[in-house]
C-alpha cells in the first residue's frame, strides 16, 4: 500500500535469537515475524519513512542484525 508516495509494506530479514522479550517488541510494533533459515523475516506496514527507520536503529537494541530490506506493497 502507498500512502503520500511511502511504499508501507517491507520485509526486513535480520539475524538473531527470537527471545519472548524479542517476539514480545516486535509484535508490539504490529510485526508478523516468521523463521527462514537462519534469518527472522519481520513483515509490516510503516505509516511513514521515520516508522521504519525506527525499527532499523532499535535492531541493535534487540540484539538482532539487519541483513536486508526490501518493500514487498
Amino acid at each position: 500500500m502507498t500512502r503520500d508516495g511511502f511504499e508501507t509494506a517491507y520485509e526486513v530479514v535480520v539475524e538473531g535469537v527470537l527471545t519472548e522479550s524479542v517476539a514480545a517488541e516486535l509484535t508490539a510494533r504490529g510485526l508478523a515475524v516468521a523463521p527462514r533459515g537462519d534469518h527472522l523475516v519481520l513483515r509490516g506496514d510503516f505509516a511513514d519513512l521515520a516508522q521504519l527507520n525506527d525499527l532499523l536503529f532499535a535492531l541493535d537494541d534487540l540484539g538482532l542484525a539487519l541483513v536486508s530490506v526490501r518493500q514487498t506493497g
